[in-house]
């Protein structure tokens, strides 16, 4: 009977996995590209200045064309889109790159000042954060695909993107890392952050100003293994400057990046594979996490330390 009910969840997952039962308040639903979802309420509308904002759909296809330049990333040339909402408060979305049938990616967009969207975080690869597919593997190991069930996305911070997964009748809640799919070793909500509204960085996607908002400098690294060597566990990192870290991949060295989070319950370990720096400024860094993944420079060095 077991098998019967996996196969037949896993054939309607598209239209049910999130679905799966009525709360007082509703499941995210997608957002499809072609009707993006409205802006969070904001401060009244500044007086018109010379720089048009645009809509979440043409933010996200403005970072999209960007990004389908770099390496790794030609396949959004021809990519379409999906928008989930970030969970209650937090102002933002998770846009699921797909090409070809199959997930390639992610990025993470957050409303910044009246009308204007700002690029969080982004990734590319078969395993996006805040994959469905993803998702429905943990549930399934977790023996809870069978239950009705509602998932609900939080986003805190990069690093900090969880599901969480309440179940009809239970006395506890799971939480699911968004992007590994593991389970997180506490059940409440004590150890959660508790502010909603993650800093993003400056990357803001406007109209008119193609020039201003492109990817200016790249570097790759070949990726550490993390557990083979443990500076981090004796927890001897320090805070490194962008230039130094950019260097230390031009000398072909591998550090690795980690972070204790949810009130160190949780210690996260990253290979570091290159960087990319905006026109804006703004530094990304990219680590190897299934697939790679891009997270803002100055979120991490708030959240861990690099080890080189």
């Amino acid at each position: 009977m077991k098998k019967l009910t996996f196969a037949l969840v896993s054939l309607l997952l598209g239209t049910s996995l999130l679905a799966a039962w009525p709360l007082e308040s509703p499941p995210a639903h997608a957002v499809e590209e072609t009707k993006p979802a409205a802006p969070p309420s904001a401060p009244p509308k500044e007086p018109a200045t010379d720089i048009a904002a645009p809509t979440l759909q043409a933010a996200v296809e403005r970072f999209m064309k960007q990004l389908a330049l770099q390496p790794g990333f030609e396949p959004w040339q021809q990519a379409s889109w999906t928008s989930y909402p970030l969970g209650p408060g937090m102002h933002g979305w998770v846009i699921i790159v797909s090409a070809e049938g199959s997930e390639a990616g992610y990025l993470v967009i957050h409303a910044g000042e009246p009308d204007t969207y700002r690029l969080t975080e982004y990734g590319k690869g078969s395993y996006p954060l805040f994959s469905l597919q993803t998702l429905h593997r943990s549930l399934v190991q977790l023996e809870l695909i069978e239950y009705p069930h509602q998932a609900e996305r939080l986003y805190f911070s990069p690093l900090q993107a969880l599901w969480k997964i309440t179940v009809q009748n239970a006395n506890r809640i799971w939480y699911i890392d968004a992007k590994t799919g593991e389970e997180m070793p506490f059940a409440g909500d004590a150890k959660l952050p508790k502010s909603k509204t993650p800093s993003a960085p400056n990357v803001q996607a406007f109209t008119n100003t193609d020039a201003k908002h492109t990817i200016k400098e790249s570097g790759q690294a070949e990726p550490a293994e993390p557990y083979a060597r443990l500076p981090w566990v004796q927890k001897s990192g320090k805070p490194l400057p962008f230039d130094d870290l950019k260097q230390l991949i031009a000398q072909g060295s591998k550090p690795v990046y980690a972070a204790e989070l949810y009130e160190g319950s949780v210690t996260v370990p990253l290979p570091v594979a290159g960087f990319q720096v905006w026109s804006s400024g703004d530094r990304f860094v990219q680590f190897r996490q299934d697939d790679d993944r891009f997270l803002p420079y100055e979120a991490l060095q708030r959240l861990g330390s690099f080890y080189p």
